[in-house]
């Protein structure tokens, strides 16, 4: 069904470029074969850091999605996936990388289903800063 919507989409798009052929962009799938949702600003999953924690701890998102961290402290903080330091998980958390006062970025698309447990590691022993992003 999906598939069927794209491509009628894609020929509608050659047909109103005045000729030229539109190139379909290429998407990783996930391990359930699913293409990975789009996401636009308005339905980018947000977890929002402030001096008290990191609202919310668990959130779940669809396979295909990013999440956008937002720093409202203002000091750092250096999110990273796992909940050990010395063994990170999930790359898709360690990529969006440090995070400076003010500083919003994404992570990468979470492409499998999964737990991905994510900490700040400028504050470890505080449970506030530690969490959970389910991918269904």
């Amino acid at each position: 069904m999906l598939r069927a919507v794209f491509l009628l989409v894609m020929i509608l798009a050659v047909g109103c470029s005045g000729g030229q052929a539109a190139t379909a962009p290429t998407s990783p799938t996930s391990s359930t074969g699913v293409a990975p949702v789009t996401n636009t600003a308005a339905d980018t999953p947000t977890i929002t850091i402030s001096s008290s924690g990191m609202t919310p701890l668990e959130l779940t998102i669809r396979v295909g999605q990013r999440v956008t961290f937002v720093n409202n402290d203002i000091r750092a903080h250096d999110v990273v996936g796992g909940i050990d330091p010395s063994h990170p998980d999930c790359p898709e958390i360690v990529q969006m990388g440090f995070l400076s006062p003010g500083q919003r970025r994404n992570t990468g698309v979470f492409t499998t289903a999964r737990a991905c447990d994510y900490h700040d590691h400028t504050m470890l022993s505080v449970p506030a800063f530690q969490g959970r992003i389910i991918i269904k």
